[in-house]
């Protein structure tokens, strides 16, 4: 089990300075609108994955009027006691753990391992491709936290490899480039291939007893023609590099893909109704969670942010159960704390927050 014993946030967004002891189960912030729920989550979330789920810059992170903020929480993971903290200002952001500074992300990304689940995702089904691969990317890191260096390796290779085009390269120049384009390109696809084909039999499962038989899921990803990623993404180079240098960028890659999600055989992005994007996502939230206690034996953190107001009775009747089963550590937000309390988390630890501060109920 990952479970935060003590959150410590300073200088973060609107939050006060203060301690939050969360229980070790199911943990609610509820209040109105824009008072710092979500900042709460942002932090844990933070903490876990290096990165907000939010923003990209670290300004915006920032309480107005302070020079830095300073987020830490002790976790206890697998029977093993761990300090987390990061410190961020305009321009850096530094993490210890156990008082001992990071180097490299993948020394802490399999620590807390948070599982997000936000309104927003469910607009992913329906927005542009990017938002579709990325829900992949943080699942597959979630497994894998080496992933993350692999991934990163293949945008480092696409950026030079994007700039040397935009410039109008010799061949020569870049033709390593490309080799190396498709070594790391290759690696990418075939992880998310493999991961969707182990996500798949779970998702069906969860989608099935959400639909209550009615309807059936599937995650499609783009596999190899031929079976050899590396081949196919060299010949998809080789048919496209006029087109790439009249353009400037390239127009092959795990950077262009787009994951298919499926409902008895319909692309959801294209005919999918709102409820069933809800089931969707909430199948796929499921599924994750299910294979990540398969990979490490652990039921993850888990944030979900005001996604009751999502779904219906019986899909949140779904959740809560699915989560007690689980017996993991979980975060919750909502402006309606009277509805959790009839869904039978009358035993949760409730935190009101107002204007930054919040108090245990």
């Amino acid at each position: 089990m990952m479970q935060i014993s003590t959150l410590q946030l300073s200088g973060f967004r609107n939050l006060a300075t203060a301690d939050l002891i969360p229980a070790p189960d199911f943990n609610v912030f509820w209040g109105q609108n824009a008072q710092g729920k979500t900042n709460l989550l942002e932090a844990i979330y933070l903490l876990g994955t290096l990165k907000s789920f939010r923003t990209q810059r670290n300004e915006d992170l920032i309480c107005s009027g302070v020079a830095h903020s300073c987020l830490k929480a002790w976790v206890r993971t697998a029977r093993v006691d761990h300090c987390l903290e990061i410190q961020l200002d305009g321009s850096h952001k530094r993490v210890r753990l156990d008082d001992k500074s990071v180097r490299r992300a993948h020394e802490v990304l399999g620590i807390l391992r948070p599982v997000l689940f936000s309104p927003e995702e469910v607009h992913l089904i329906k927005g542009p491709p990017a938002g579709r691969r990325d829900l992949l990317d943080r699942a597959l890191l979630h497994m894998d936290p080496g992933y993350l260096e692999r991934f990163q390796d293949f945008l480092r290779v696409l950026r030079q490899r994007n700039h040397l085009l935009r410039q109008n390269a010799h061949p020569a120049e870049l033709a390593p480039w490309t080799r190396s384009l498709i070594h790391a390109g290759a690696l990418i696809r075939a992880e998310r291939f493999h991961f969707a084909a182990r996500l798949r039999p779970h998702l069906a499962r969860v989608y099935d007893h959400l639909s209550e038989g009615r309807e059936q899921a599937e995650l499609d990803y783009p596999g190899s023609s031929s079976g050899d990623f590396a081949e196919d993404l060299r010949q998809d180079l080789a048919r496209l590099q006029q087109e790439e240098r009249r353009l400037g960028q390239t127009l092959a890659g795990p950077h262009r893909d787009d994951p298919n999600f499926l409902v008895n055989g319909r692309s959801l992005r294209a005919f999918g109704s709102q409820g069933q994007q809800r089931c969707f996502i909430l199948a796929f939230k499921a599924a994750q969670i299910e294979l990540l206690e398969e990979l490490t034996g652990h039921s993850p953190l888990l944030l979900l942010d005001d996604i009751t107001s999502e779904l219906d009775s019986r899909r949140k009747s779904f959740l809560f159960e699915f989560l007690r089963e689980r017996r993991g550590q979980v975060f919750l937000t909502t402006t309606d704390a009277e509805s959790l309390r009839r869904q039978g988390l009358a035993q949760a630890r409730f935190f009101h927050v107002s204007k930054g501060h919040w108090h245990h109920d």
